[in-house]
């Protein structure tokens, strides 16, 4: 089936079963276990199913990717669903520890931006492994009264005029946007020699920082304040400046940006309970998610969304252009670092080494 035939065979389905709710498929009584993040099974968003369909949702919270990989490839953890990131999934794909996606019992999905119908991080072998949701940009902020908002370039990091006024995430993200300003194209999978280089860069920037920020919170105090004028962070922080009255340009630098995305995944074995496709398709309906970003902030892929929040919420939505797949086209999204642990290494480097 080509994309244009399946994308209309889930539109028809949609039209058809989107009036009949859970009841002719689930049973009352059934149990669900979702290994997720926090707010990811928040009871605002979960009550309303389980009134629906008669499923239990049980909820395991975890705090990395690697604990979601761990728990379910040792079996220490039983779950259903997981919700692994994009950087992630293809790991479990690989070690066949979830199953494909039937897509024709997710008909929600035909209303998903088009960078989320099929993604590179969740289809293998032609078959699709997970189903979209939560996802973010790794924005470039900037105070447009200090930092020209025309800006187009992560360059400006490294200017000199910026002395112990900016703020980057410490995180390894901040590895890859040296990656990105270096113009080196592998950034998830650089040799050592590029690993030096953006060592070296990173060190040159270290005059420029005022603090490595640990919390998205930290960053919007710092630019609230005014001791940071720039530096990336994610959208809640502008959201939460812009609302506060504070003015903030959010850059789009032609290096690319970094871009994270959660999926919803079958654990192997699962996909027989009769819960696992209800859930899947409601979380991926516009009511779900505009009911879940009230709680995370986060984008989310179906373009009818917008049309569920609040006038607010969907202006700060709208604005960040997280219904537009023109902002998605400059986005570096994560993928699988073989050598991740060589990569915080050199960032350990940069953050212990003298400005």
């Amino acid at each position: 089936m080509d994309c244009v035939t399946r994308r209309l065979h889930r539109l028809v389905t949609a039209a058809v079963v989107g009036s009949f709710a859970f009841s002719s498929t689930v049973m009352a009584g059934g149990q669900l276990t979702v290994l997720c993040w926090e707010g990811y099974a928040d009871k605002s968003f979960v009550e309303p199913f389980e009134a629906e369909s008669g499923c239990k949702v049980n909820a395991v919270y975890v705090g990395t990717n690697d604990e979601i990989v761990s728990k379910i490839m040792s079996g220490s953890g039983t779950a259903d669903l997981i919700s692994p990131s994009n950087d992630t999934t293809m790991r479990l794909v690989s070690a066949d520890a979830v199953s494909p996606i039937d897509e024709s019992k997710v008909p929600n999905m035909a209303n998903f931006l088009p960078q989320f119908e099929r993604p590179a991080w969740d289809v293998k072998d032609g078959k699709l492994w997970g189903v979209p949701y939560g996802w973010g940009v790794i924005r470039v902020i900037a105070d447009p009264a200090v930092v020209d908002p025309k800006t187009d370039t992560l360059g400006f990091l490294w200017d000199a005029k910026y002395a112990g006024k900016l703020s980057v995430w410490d995180d390894i993200e901040t590895v890859y946007t040296a990656s990105r300003y270096l113009g080196f194209k592998n950034t998830y999978d650089l040799s050592d020699e590029q690993l030096e280089q953006v060592k070296a860069k990173l060190i040159a920037m270290k005059p420029n920082i005022r603090k490595y920020w640990f919390t998205t919170g930290e960053m919007g105090t710092l630019m609230a304040s005014g001791e940071a004028v720039g530096g990336n962070s994610w959208e809640s922080t502008i959201v939460q400046l812009r609302a506060d009255g504070k003015k903030v340009a959010d850059l789009m630098p032609k290096e690319g940006r970094g871009g994270w995305s959660d999926s919803w995944m079958i654990v192997k074995g699962a996909e027989s309970n009769p819960c696992v496709y209800p859930f899947l398709d409601y979380v991926s309906s516009a009511k779900a998610q505009a009911l879940a970003h009230k709680v995370t902030g986060f984008g989310y892929p179906n373009v009818k969304m917008v049309d569920e929040l609040d006038e607010k919420t969907r202006a700060a939505y709208t604005e960040l252009g997280m219904t537009d797949p023109a902002t998605l086209t400059n986005v570096d999204w994560w993928q699988p670092v073989k050598r991740r642990a060589k990569y915080l290494e050199i960032w350990n480097q940069v953050k212990a080494a003298s400005k």
